[in-house]
This record gives C-alpha cells, sequence and structure tokens, in this order.
C-alpha cells in the first residue's frame, strides 16, 4: 500500500509503550479514559497494512459495544482511500492491499469459530466470557500465528481477565507483556477531574475505575458502611418530601423512608411488608404512618413500570401514581454494580466523606449492610442469604437520589463522572 493521504496518529507516552512492544500477547489494565479503543483501533491499522490481505478482529462484549465504541473512530481513523469496502452492518473495513478489520460482539462467540486471523484486539476483556479467549479466538490464531491484544479495565479477582494477568506476570514467555497504567498516566484527563470522581465513587470502585486496581470483590457488599453512619439523633423533618427506596419483593415488600438534605441522606424507618402484601397495601401503610397530605417521592425498581407484582391490571408504579406519590424511575434498569457502588459511596466516598446516616431503628436496612456478601466466585449478592430486600431499596433511593449512575442501555453502564 503506497503511503499517501497519511492518517494523523498521535499517541501518549503510555500508549506509546505498548504500542511499541513487539511481544506476540500483550496484557494492558488501564483506567477509564486512557485512549485504550483509539490504541486498539491503531493497532489493527498497523497489523492490516504490515500483512496485506490477512483479516483482523476488533472484539467487544457485545455488537452494540463495539459499534459505540470502535467504529467511528476507525472509520475517521483510516484515510478514505485506503478503503476499498465498507459494510455498516457488519461492521467491516476491507483495505485496498486486501486486509480487512472486522467489529464483533462477543455475546455469541460460537458464531467467531471457523475464522482465520492475523490479529485481534480483545478490548475491555475482563467482561467476556471466559471461552472467547481459550475456545475461540486462541485456535483462530494459530495458523497465522497471530497477535492478539487484551485490554480492560478490571472487574474484580473473579474474572479470567484477572486470571489472565497473573498468568502474564508469573511466567517468563518470550512472546508475553503486560502493563498497568492509571487514567492520570495515559494522559487525556486532566487531574482535576480525577480528583473530582473520588467524591463521586466509594474508594473500592475509585481504585478499580481510574487507578487500574484489581479489587477484590468478595466478602461484604457494602464494605463502605460503619457504625459512623448510624445516628440515633436522625429524626423525620415532616416539612420535607418523604424519600421511599422501594424493592417490589413480595414476600417481603421492602421500603427504606429517608430525607435528604444539605445533599445528605437521613434514613429514619423502614417498612417491611410480609405475608404476600401488595403494592397497595405498602401505599396504605406509607399514608397510615405519614399521612395523606405529606408528598412522597418513590424511588423504586425501574422494572415496576411494566411488572404487576400485585396481580392486577395495572403495573406497580401506577399503583404508586394513583396513591398520589410521585415517581422516580428511569425506563430502563440500572446495572446491579452500579447499585452497589451507588450505595457504598452515599456511605463513604473515595474522600472520606459519608452522606448517609441511618437510624438504629432501622433494623432490617442495618442488618443487609452488615450482612450481605458476594456470592462465591461472582460480583453479584448473594440472594440465598435473604438479606438483600432492604439493600436493593436503599440502593434504588441512593441512585436516585445521588444521580451517580446511568440506567442501563444496551447492556452497558457509566458513571455519569466518565
Amino acid at each position: 500500500m503506497a503511503v499517501k493521504n497519511k492518517p494523523e496518529i498521535s499517541l501518549r507516552y503510555a500508549q506509546g509503550e505498548v504500542f511499541n512492544c513487539d511481544k506476540r500477547f500483550r496484557v494492558l489494565v488501564a483506567g477509564r479514559r486512557f485512549g485504550k479503543s483509539y490504541l486498539s483501533c491503531i493497532e489493527l491499522l498497523r497489523g492490516a497494512i504490515n500483512r496485506p490481505g490477512e483479516v483482523y478482529f476488533y472484539c467487544a462484549p457485545t455488537y452494540r459495544m463495539a459499534k459505540d465504541i470502535a467504529w467511528k473512530e476507525l472509520k475517521k481513523l483510516v484515510p478514505k482511500v485506503w478503503v476499498q469496502s465498507k459494510n455498516e452492518t457488519d461492521l467491516r473495513l476491507e483495505l485496498i492491499n486486501g486486509s480487512t478489520i472486522e467489529l464483533k460482539g462477543t455475546e455469541n462467540a460460537m458464531a467467531l469459530r471457523g475464522r482465520s486471523l492475523a490479529g485481534v484486539v480483545l478490548d475491555e476483556a475482563a467482561f467476556m466470557d471466559r471461552d472467547v479467549w481459550a475456545e475461540v479466538i486462541r485456535p483462530a490464531l494459530a495458523d497465522k500465528q497471530g497477535w492478539a491484544l487484551f485490554i480492560s479495565t478490571p472487574d474484580g479477582t473473579a474474572s479470567w481477565f484477572y486470571d489472565m494477568w497473573c498468568y502474564c506476570g508469573e511466567q517468563e514467555w518470550d512472546d508475553w507483556q503486560r502493563w498497568s497504567f492509571t487514567t492520570i498516566q495515559g494522559g487525556n484527563v486532566a487531574a482535576e477531574e480525577v480528583e473530582a470522581a473520588r467524591g463521586q465513587l466509594d474508594a473500592r470502585t475509585f481504585r478499580q475505575e481510574f487507578e487500574a486496581s484489581f479489587e477484590n470483590l468478595t466478602g461484604l457488599v457494602a464494605v463502605s458502611f460503619s457504625d459512623d453512619n448510624i445516628d440515633k439523633e436522625v429524626q423525620d423533618l415532616n416539612m420535607l418530601p418523604l424519600l421511599i427506596g422501594l424493592d417490589f419483593n413480595v414476600d417481603p415488600m421492602a421500603g427504606i423512608c429517608a430525607y435528604k438534605h444539605d445533599n445528605n441522606l437521613y434514613v429514619f424507618d423502614e417498612i417491611m411488608l410480609t405475608g404476600g402484601a401488595t403494592t397497595w397495601d405498602f401505599a396504605e401503610e406509607v399514608v397510615r404512618r405519614y399521612g395523606v397530605d405529606r408528598r412522597v417521592i418513590a424511588c423504586p425498581d425501574p422494572t415496576g413500570s411494566a411488572r404487576k407484582t400485585s396481580g392486577v391490571g395495572v403495573t406497580d408504579h401506577t399503583i404508586l401514581r394513583r396513591n398520589g406519590f410521585t415517581v422516580l424511575s428511569p425506563k430502563s434498569p440500572w446495572k446491579i454494580r452500579d447499585k452497589i457502588t451507588a450505595v457504598n459511596t452515599a456511605l463513604l466516598d473515595a474522600n472520606g466523606d459519608q452522606r448517609t446516616f441511618i437510624h438504629p431503628r432501622c433494623k432490617e436496612l442495618i442488618k443487609s449492610l452488615r450482612t450481605l456478601t458476594y456470592a462465591p466466585n461472582t460480583g453479584l449478592p448473594n440472594k440465598n442469604l435473604g438479606v438483600d430486600h432492604a439493600f436493593d431499596a436503599f440502593g434504588y433511593l441512593c441512585l436516585q437520589q445521588f444521580n451517580l449512575a446511568k440506567p442501563e442501555t444496551l447492556g452497558q453502564t457509566s458513571f455519569r463522572i466518565y
């Protein structure tokens, strides 16, 4: 390929460290906004230029992520005169030297089998299934002796990507190399922005997302909770709106009652209804306790906009509205991990600031925060413990009131500060 209309390529120091390495297999752990996707596109373009007539894959956890993250970047990077053909549906660029770069989602990894690859980038590899590499991608590289770049933010120590990271560090293989860079080291985000993030994330999430630290997601879910969050002086202020986080589980149906003042959340009561209580029963109990004149703002499980837990012809959200409640809830659900992060950040953020204070009478919530743990080898709360309902109700309240996370769309969520 004649080098004309050469694209403008500029890499920062940390990106250049990875780009200039000639190892066949490279593993990069990096903080948010490091520039991983830009580096990925440059790697693929270099491979396609250096070995004409070959196939190169960019893989993301889903097709939609591949399109959203890298497709525009790749089209912008490759000069139009280098492009033989472009397929917007299949996310494929064919260059005039016969090489093709294809963007793939790994949610249906078996559909990728049978291809022969000269190179591949696994972007956000930590969020792919373990078998994608071993059973699909690695065999596809064999006949061409192709290269692979694993690149991701961390996702705890239970992921296969963490195993890959450890393997790369423990073994002295000539064809493997690994790096870890923070967001600051990437050079794309100002230091003051990263520092601002400390007040919007709990300490563990901040370390994982901005400092590229593999955080061990075992033990307690509410790692930020302590006795400092318990305050017997917390009392209701009836001149302020009553905020209720609500989990629509049938038994128990859990509600967490609070008010917000000076950006702090004061939890003064909880409602735990058993015996097959309905959303109608819950609304009636709220009115009984706080009267018909109190303004009530409900922050429920977003799926209640479609669910009919009460077994009647209206949704749970509709029932709340018919009882005079204001319902604050997005149309799409949040990721479980975002809910966990919101809870921990509200309890104690990475700056060491507490924003939530709970009266000791809220025994079920305190029990949940003290005892809910992760299920073994997962990043998910252990539902079998039976203490998750108050946590969920509190989580919806934190998500809505502190506005830390966007609702889940297209299978992926992110905190607003990213």
